[in-house]
């Protein structure tokens, strides 16, 4: 720290530093006062010592030691009340002391003796005190001269006086030194506390700001924890939800599908019961199949809902026109609307470009949001428009119908959530297909809205991105993690590419391979075209493509540019492969509805006429049994409901066709095979 040269001027300023002073000339004043009275004893011992004094000693001899002595006296008395005092008084009197010398001894030599006092006045005393003892010694040293003899020499006057002033200027310097440098250092000291004091300051805060980093950081190493076990427990909490969801729902579908099943038989083809039904009859049986309908899509919803939220949803995204999934989706919903007497409005712009998207769950959201407009529209109509609006393609559907108030807006796409109680009892419908719909159009990286006035209609919209597949989220990612966040961050993302005709291979693939983002083409020229917009890190080729082999694989990544990305050709786990592993003629997954149990059967031709049914559930047997029992075409049905029932029936009957399940109490369907071949 820089010290101001006025400041070095009056050092004494301070009150520390003249302390501090004050003992450094209280010391000094005791060790003169030592050398004082010993020079004051032995002046007096000279005096009186009969060898050195003489029989008979002048008084004025006596004088200069006892001045010295008693000033001695006087100063050891003064110093603790004034330190001040008590360096005159010794200074003084050895001035005097002097003074009698010289008027004793007659000498010049004793005027010398005045630079002692002005030395030890330098050291005890102010400035000012300083220079009247050196003005006084100065002063003293003419009389000191002996006025009796003849004038003497001027260098025997001058010269005491020059040499006092020279000791009195060299003594007022190195005072003035000693002065300035005690204010260095007592400076330096201060500045050095004071950089002590700033620095405890910051060690202090240093220490309280660690302390509170530390509990910081311990309360967020807690937090951390804490937010681990509840994301563990909701992941838990999560996982449970859907195993119970998926398995009630299995619990569920199982009745549920013989149920559907002997209605659509009763009502459909009531002639297997060989005498008509009354009409009567026949409605309550199609009122119990339309709501046995309404029931299994509702299961199928919540198993939907589950898939999801695991993020298990396969997407099998292509490249489809936007107008023709709008006309399917009005052509699917245009008989409910008609049973209201509701006008259906298509406004489909011209020119709209294609959009890369899974037409299964899209045209799925679009008929949600129609099923829906036209539960809670009691009259006018429903026009459903598209239109292209930026990179993203907007789909609308405005009714006339109640409308939402404001509050109900964001609720309606919440699982189980309606406008209100009221709207509940008295509409159809569990509040399912809105919330399902928000999380296909999620996944494919968009968003949907409502807009409505209570009593005015109701608009739902939703937009889906323009020629970006990135957006689309697929297996082992959240919906919520996936929109258009992710089409923004898709190229750090692994793509796979899935080639096969399968739709059950492509649902497992899309369903279980985590960590990635897999898309599904049916064919080879279809996932040509899906790999110059996603660029994918490997494709995947089912081996039941046809016409392809390991062979070709390199050829088919020079014409897709695809040089580094690898190529693997095996089987996939579907119909196809299932059959041939099997070593069977066909592969049917329940449930299994009429018209596919009849189209399973179709290729076997006319040489079909006895089928065994092997089952252990036997409603599920009759219900084969029905099915296959037809005017048009009759079969033999024989059924047995075990593994060995079954291969009894087989060596008793010889059947020409067996539908057999695999999953059977006594024995594996494999292990049926393998004693059938």
């Amino acid at each position: 720290m820089p010290i101001r040269k006025t400041r070095m001027r009056t050092p004494l300023e301070n009150p520390d530093l003249r302390s501090n002073l004050s003992d450094l000339q209280l010391q000094s004043l005791r060790v003169i006062a030592a050398l004082v009275g010993t020079v004051g004893s032995l002046w007096l011992f000279w005096v009186t010592f009969p060898p050195t004094g003489g029989p008979n000693p002048p008084f004025i001899a006596w004088i200069g030691g006892l001045v010295l002595v008693l000033s001695l006296c006087l100063s050891y008395a003064l110093k603790d009340r004034s330190l001040r005092l008590a360096s005159a008084a010794l200074v003084c009197g050895m001035v005097l002391a002097i003074e009698f010398a010289g008027l004793t001894y007659r000498s010049t030599l004793a005027a010398y003796l005045f630079t002692v006092p002005v030395i030890l006045a330098s050291v005890l005393l102010s400035q000012q005190a300083f220079f009247v003892v050196a003005v006084v010694a100065i002063g003293l040293t003419l009389p000191t001269n002996p006025m009796g003899l003849q004038m003497a020499s001027l260098g025997a006057i001058v010269s005491p006086i020059v040499v006092i002033a020279l000791v009195a200027m060299a003594s007022w310097l190195s005072a003035h030194n000693l002065h300035t440098a005690l204010a260095w250092v007592w400076h330096g000291y201060e500045s050095a506390r004071r950089n002590e004091l700033i620095a405890r300051e910051r060690q202090s805060e240093l220490k309280s700001a660690l302390k509170a980093l530390d509990e910081a950081t311990h309360r967020l190493e807690r937090t951390n924890y804490m937010l681990t076990l509840a994301r563990n427990e909701a992941e838990e909490a999560r996982r449970l939800k859907q195993q119970f969801a998926q398995t009630i729902s299995h619990e569920l579908r199982t009745p549920l599908n013989l149920i559907v099943g002997f209605t659509e038989l009763m009502t459909q083809s009531p002639e297997h019961y060989e005498a008509p039904l009354p009409p009567a009859y026949m409605r309550d049986l199609s009122i119990v199949y339309r709501n046995a309908c309404h029931l299994r899509s509702l299961i199928d919803d919540v198993l939907d809902l589950a898939r999801i939220e695991a993020a298990q949803m396969s997407l099998m995204p292509e490249d489809v026109d936007p107008g023709v999934l709008v006309e399917e989706a009005v052509n699917t919903a245009r008989s409910l609307a008609e049973v209201r007497g509701l006008q259906l409005h298509m406004m489909i712009e011209p020119a709209l470009p294609h959009l890369c998207v899974d037409p299964t769950r899209i045209r799925q959201v679009l008929f949600n949001v129609l099923s829906n407009a036209v539960r809670f529209t009691e009259h006018g109509g429903i026009s459903i428009a598209v239109r292209r609006q930026a990179d993203s393609m907007v789909f609308s559907v405005t009714d006339t119908g109640v409308g939402l108030a404001p509050e109900s807006i964001e609720r309606v796409f919440e699982e189980f959530q309606q406008a209100d109680g009221s709207t509940r009892r008295r509409h159809s419908g569990a509040g399912l297909g809105l919330a399902i719909s928000k999380r296909f159009v999620e996944l494919h990286g968009g968003r949907i809205w409502a807009e409505s006035q209570l009593g005015q209609g109701s608009t739902f919209s939703f937009s889906l991105p323009i020629g970006r597949p990135q957006g689309v989220v697929a297996s082992g990612q959240r919906p919520e993690e996936g929109g258009r966040a992710d089409m923004e961050k898709g190229s750090d993302q692994s793509v796979v590419l899935a080639v096969t005709p399968s739709p059950s291979a492509a649902g497992l693939l899309t369903r279980y391979l985590h960590g990635c983002r897999t898309t599904v083409a049916a064919d080879l020229e279809q996932a040509r075209l899906m790999a110059q917009q996603v660029i994918p890190q490997v494709v995947l080729i089912d081996q039941a493509c046809q016409g392809l082999n390991h062979l070709a694989l390199g050829q088919l990544a020079r014409d897709w540019d695809l040089p580094r990305t690898p190529f693997v050709i095996c089987p996939l786990p579907g119909e196809e492969l299932m059959r041939e592993r099997l070593a069977v003629n066909g592969y049917l997954a329940k449930p299994v509805s009429r018209q596919g149990l009849w189209d399973a059967l179709r290729p076997f031709g006319e040489g079909v006429d006895k089928l065994l049914v092997i089952d252990d559930d036997r409603d599920f047997a009759l219900l084969l049994a029905r099915m296959l029992d037809s005017p048009v075409r009759r079969y033999q049905v024989i059924t047995a409901y075990n593994g060995h029932d079954g291969l009894e029936m087989m060596r008793r009957h010889r059947p020409d066709l067996v539908l057999l399940d695999l999953v059977l109490p006594d024995m594996h369907g494999l292990q049926v095979l393998e004693c059938i071949g």
